[in-house]
């Protein structure tokens, strides 16, 4: 209505009386400031109640303003090409920032229409403040592109920042480079000083890591312990390495984080632009591969993409679609490998998952269980595992047979999503699954995290389900930690199984402290790895509760544990 009556005064089809009529009914109670103004000399004609409120001025003050007196100096010039302009048009999109009487500044979107006021050419203005909701945007967008913990830009704007980088380089026939970084022995500094210092500490790096580089350069947090870091305009494949180079000696020395003497390495992997590739994806897959290379080398290196790094990334690119493919035809399986107490009774066994070769035999589960966490198909996968091991229970645990328990392996990715207690019971409840015959093996990492994963195993627990800690003895896992955790069993690690029996190797009283605190613990402590007889006997004369390895059983599939099952009560194992 108030933009037909502007118009309507423009065209003259009113009298002057009516015209004041409806200009003071327009201005007076407009919750918006609307200002007129002369477009020759820009000073202000009239005014509204809501716009002596807004910049602060009395209406008299106001009438004494021009225009330019309310705009940011720097602005002004923008604003008198609006003002020459021969319509009223003003961009509603444009933002304006105005000064009040105290100084203090303001955003505004502004609509303009142009009028005739007391016979003089004017331009009627209709103003919306827009401060907070200008403040509200550049905190969600802040959000969306910055790491809350540090502030560093994410993986969304680093993209961004990747792509401008790389166009640059062409522009200018420079190169870019992606410098992929993780730190070393990050873990441990949680475990030691908590997750506080951990937190420090990131972001210790992260300020440390801008300090070093130019600002055409950008540093962003991509992960946990994961930075990445794009480089403009390098001159050379050496260039970036000499980069890396001085990096890596920004790490020689300990931090001091909260009055703690932190010492952290880094792994790096570097990729140049265009050297190693043109592709944006395809280039930061190699520096991350590359990064993975010297963390495997022994940590706190950098090493530069080569093809070799190249080709592996691409290897893993076709591997996840493979693994995508064969998840949802349904193509992966179970191997199962046996569990024998003392007695040579089968206590058990572990679901073992595996993945067909595309050629023949089966892809390495380290490699692919690996990928898996890294793309985010281990929540689906371990899902299935999880469906499947049921399903073989219920068709192996028939009335009249003493029923057998499954383990099966948990990812870390999985106990720290918050809905997987319930994706679990689903399984329970569709299923039709005793609890008590599923066991989840945990690796002795996960403990490590008790914060985040406590709750989830206790939510677990109460349903029945037993958890097993897998690998023990190769991480820092505290008494404290399994005590407060509903853990039931714990997989002394093959590590210490296959030198049980080696002179003067160590193994023997680790494993023998491990079985004596686990019982003290009122857990079962079962031995990983036993591949000959004398390990057996040895871990008999301990009072190890169970073993499993290949001198007992190797993994078998579906049909060969079916036709185990049918003598295994009438034969035990030859003790």
């Amino acid at each position: 209505m108030s933009w037909q009556m502007c118009k309507a005064v423009n065209k003259g089809q009113e009298t002057e009386s009516n015209l004041a009529e409806k200009r003071t009914s327009l201005l007076t109670g407009n919750p918006l400031p609307m200002l007129i103004y002369d477009l020759e000399t820009l000073g202000f004609q009239e005014v509204n109640e809501s716009a002596t409120r807004q910049y602060g001025y009395n209406c008299q003050e106001f009438l004494k303003l021009s225009l330019l007196d309310i705009c940011l100096p720097e602005e002004i010039p923008a604003v008198l090409e609006v003002v020459r302009s021969p319509s009223a048009s003003v961009d509603p999109e444009q933002i304006w920032t105005q000064v009040k009487k105290d100084g203090t500044h303001f955003q505004v979107t502004a609509r303009a229409n142009n009028i005739t006021y007391e016979g003089r050419p004017s331009r009627f203005v209709v103003v919306e403040d827009i401060t907070e909701r200008r403040t509200l945007h550049d905190r969600l967008f802040r959000m969306a592109h910055h790491d809350s913990l540090t502030g560093l830009p994410n993986r969304v704007l680093l993209q961004e920042r990747m792509a401008q980088a790389f166009a640059t380089a062409d522009a200018r026939e420079h190169r870019a480079a992606i410098i992929c970084m993780d730190l070393d022995k990050f873990k441990q500094i949680n475990d030691w000083y908590g997750h506080g210092v951990g937190d420090e500490c990131l972001k210790h790096v992260g300020t440390m890591l801008t300090r070093r580089l130019r600002g055409m350069d950008t540093v962003a947090r991509t992960g946990g312990e994961e930075f990445t870091v794009v480089l403009g305009e390098v001159e050379s494949v050496e260039a970036a390495g000499r980069v890396g180079s001085a990096l890596l000696q920004s790490f020689g020395k300990p931090m001091d984080v909260d009055g703690h003497k932190v010492d952290l390495g880094v792994s790096m992997g570097i990729a140049v632009y265009p050297d190693h590739g043109t592709d944006m994806q395809e280039l930061w897959r190699n520096a991350d591969a590359a990064m993975y290379r010297a963390k495997r080398a022994g940590g706190h290196r950098f090493v530069l993409v080569a093809p070799d790094i190249s080709t592996a990334a691409a290897d893993s690119v076709a591997l996840a679609e493979y693994m995508r493919s064969m998840l949802e035809e349904r193509k992966f399986c179970l191997h199962y490998q046996l569990q024998y107490d003392l007695y040579g009774k089968i206590r058990g066994m572990e679901a073992l998952l595996r993945l067909p070769d595309q050629h023949h035999g089966y892809v390495s589960p380290e490699r692919f269980i690996t990928l898996a966490e890294e793309n985010g198909l281990i929540h689906p996968l371990g899902r299935w595992v999880i469906e499947e091991t049921c399903r073989q229970l219920m068709q192996w645990n028939v009335p009249g047979r003493e029923p057998l328990r499954i383990a099966v392996n948990v990812s870390p990715l999985q106990l720290m999503r918050l809905d997987f207690a319930a994706e679990v019971r689903e399984i329970l409840t569709q299923s039709g699954v005793n609890p008590e015959w599923l066991e989840m093996e945990i690796t002795e990492r996960v403990v490590l995290n008790f914060d985040i994963i406590a709750e989830r195993m206790k939510e677990i627990s109460a349903m029945g389900i037993r958890f097993a800690v897998d690998d023990f003895g190769t991480g820092y896992s505290s008494l404290q930690h399994l005590h407060r955790l509903p853990i039931s069993t714990v997989k002394i690690d093959r590590s210490f199984v296959q030198r049980l029996c080696e002179p003067n190797s160590g193994s023997y009283p680790i494993v023998e402290a491990i079985i004596s605190m686990g019982h003290s613990l009122n857990m079962q402590v079962i031995a990983e790895g036993v591949e000959d007889k004398e390990q057996m006997k040895a871990l008999q004369r301990l009072g190890c509760d169970a073993m499993q390895g290949f001198f007992l059983s190797r993994p078998m599939v579906e049909t060969e544990i079916e036709a185990l099952l049918g003598i295994y009560s009438k034969v035990a194992v030859g003790y």
